[in-house]
């Protein structure tokens, strides 16, 4: 088993695929419910809210991945503009930003799965993470076509609610503020947010995709504006069929939604549907997160770490790094309890993505006086080389942070 490099082998429409698919998973299935009960009839601004607060960091990782195409994502990114030390103690929470999700979205499966079958929830659980653990082991590319895969799927499943709720748009009041006034809609929000660990699973394929500082950035944007369509049509086609008190009582919202139109068929169908998206999401959080891991231990002068560096197998691939995620994943999801563990995964985001954006306003204070080429993918809209869309970034990350914090203490999270 020697060290390998990873090798280029995803071109641009691969990483879209997977920044489209490690987005559009398991928040719009098992999420949207709960995130109803919060902003009413105006969950649709929820989920524009989430979206650009996501975008706005989404800037950010496109300048970082222009100029540092590697497969650490946010470790390279800390390290280059806030020191080494600091990207090394950061490391801890990004890990477990894609590990916690990886096993909140496998309770989400389980509970898909258990509508279909009568099985243990703790078995349905080690068994999704172990079957995504192998395909990751497989490799990259591999993993490229079962998330292409699973994505189509997926976006068919959501283009069928929207398509069978037309009908009922133009019924419901968009505009009305329920009990929760603003409050509710900025902590649907912060709740909503959980989907968009995608950015930080896309970016660290930067070293496995064929001229990364033009196709990443690219993809990064490409894939946040795509879903904010997607969540926005969701979002009014959901509330427009389901009173969003039922569809906030309801297990499985969107299947509730098909069922309304459909009947039952139609809501196993969807069913199935959510098992794609829910394993998908699953096999892109072990992939990002495995090539964090691997950088971090390349990076790292502790011996214990250097295995991790290892890649081998049949997909050149870091595998030991993957059955280490996948073994402290399957811990996680053990707990059994979606609420809990979401929002335990929902504060690893938020504090992962404002370090970034702190790291990039550092970055760029520390380069305000170079005359160097600016890198393939620069914000504009800058005040002494501090870009201003990042600053507005850290500061309403700092906002849904602490509407998260507030679900956490009221039950919602």
């Amino acid at each position: 088993m020697g060290k390998k490099g990873l090798k280029r082998s995803l071109g641009f429409w691969d990483v879209l695929m997977f920044g489209v698919g490690g987005i559009v998973g398991a928040g719009i299935y098992a999420i949207i419910g709960k995130a109803a009960g919060l902003s009413g009839n105006l969950l649709w601004l929820s989920f524009v809210i989430a979206a650009v607060v996501a975008l706005l960091t989404g800037l950010s990782y496109a300048e970082f991945v222009s100029r540092y195409p590697d497969s650490g994502g946010s470790f390279e990114y800390i390290k280059q503009g806030l020191g080494r030390k600091t990207a090394f103690g950061m490391s801890i929470f990004m890990a477990f930003t894609g590990i916690v999700a990886a096993a909140a979205i496998a309770i989400s499966f389980s509970d898909y799965l258990s509508r279909l079958i009568n099985f243990p929830s703790r078995l349905i659980i080690i068994g999704i993470i172990g079957f995504m653990a192998l395909v990751n082991i497989v490799g990259a590319k591999y993993s490229s076509y079962y998330n292409g895969f699973a994505t189509i799927v997926t976006l068919i499943g959501l283009l069928a609610v929207v398509v069978v709720s037309v009908p009922n748009w133009g019924t419901v009041n968009l505009l009305q503020v329920n009990e929760n006034g603003w409050s509710g809609i900025l902590a649907g929000g912060a709740l909503i947010f959980f989907s968009y660990i995608g950015f930080e699973d896309l970016v660290k394929m930067a070293e496995e995709t064929k001229e990364p500082k033009k196709n990443m950035p690219r993809a990064v944007i490409m894939s946040g504006l795509t879903v904010l369509v997607i969540y926005v049509l969701i979002a009014i086609s959901a509330v427009s069929v389901l009173d969003w008190e039922n569809l906030s009582n309801s297990n499985g919202p969107l299947a509730a939604v098909i069922e309304t139109k459909l009947g039952t068929i139609g809501a196993t169908a969807l069913v199935v549907i959510a098992l794609f998206a829910t394993s998908k999401t699953i096999l892109s959080n072990i992939l990002g997160t495995s090539r964090l891991v691997y950088d971090v231990a390349r990076d790292s002068e502790k011996k214990w770490l250097k295995k991790f560096t290892t890649i081998s197998g049949i997909g050149n691939a870091p595998n030991y790094a993957i059955l280490a995620i996948s073994i402290v994943a399957v811990a996680f999801g053990l707990i059994g309890n979606l609420k809990i563990v979401a929002s335990i995964s929902n504060i690893f985001i938020f504090i992962v993505f404002g370090m970034v954006n702190l790291a990039l306003l550092n970055l760029r204070y520390k380069k305000r006086k170079e005359t160097n080429e600016k890198p393939p993918f620069y914000i504009r809209l800058n005040v002494g080389n501090i870009p201003v869309p990042t600053v507005i970034a850290l500061i309403s990350i700092l906002i849904l942070f602490g509407f998260n914090i507030y679900n956490l203490f009221q039950g919602n999270a």
